[in-house]
């Protein structure tokens, strides 16, 4: 069985929930894409290549779910500051729980970065489907307005985050969009 990162549900309401989740480490790679499949498959790649054994110590680290993505743009420094037009992605895998930042291998690839993500609130929302891009929009809409209602605030970027492998048929794959939020207001 992949581990999955254990949240308690604090609220829900038809397909939405607001999570409180405990700390863990993620291990994440920014990568510039064309949209969010082309970010998840190369961002992807490159994290599948670290926990197959591609760090210092060749050891494999167990996969979990889901793949996370996000999104921003990025933004020149220019007189005036304009946006560059391309869009940069952050593709991350939760490590297992078992590990600290102390235990973790190595990365051989140096676009292989380690955050500690601290304890915190989520508004999520499920749909399926392989990140078709209406689908994530709407949802990120729905989501938003729903935290809005619930009286929360937003912290951050929206996440897209995938929990099945490839072959696993598209109406039966668990995506959610989620979002970090502040206390209730």
């Amino acid at each position: 069985m992949t581990e999955t990162p254990k949240y308690d549900v604090t609220k829900k309401q038809d397909d939405m929930e607001l999570r409180r989740y405990p700390g863990y480490i993620q291990a994440e790679v920014r990568v510039d894409g064309r949209d969010y499949r082309h970010a998840v498959e190369r961002g992807f790649n490159i994290l599948a290549g670290y926990i197959f054994g591609n760090n210092t110590a060749s050891q494999k680290v167990a996969m979990t779910t889901p793949v996370k993505v996000n999104q921003s743009r990025k933004i020149a420094m220019t007189t005036p500051v304009t946006v560059t037009g391309r869009d940069s992605f952050v593709v991350s895998f939760i490590m297992p729980a078992e590990f600290t930042l102390q235990t973790l291998p190595v990365p051989n690839d140096p676009q292989v970065q380690f955050k500690e993500i601290p304890a915190h609130t989520m508004a999520v929302i499920r749909f399926s489907g392989y990140f078709p891009l209406a689908k994530i929009e709407s949802s990120k809409q729905r989501l938003g307005q729903w935290v809005l209602e619930q009286q929360l605030t937003p912290q951050g970027d929206y996440i897209v985050a995938g929990y099945n492998p490839p072959w696993v048929p598209g109406f039966l794959a668990r995506n959610e969009v989620m979002v970090r939020v502040g206390e209730e207001g």
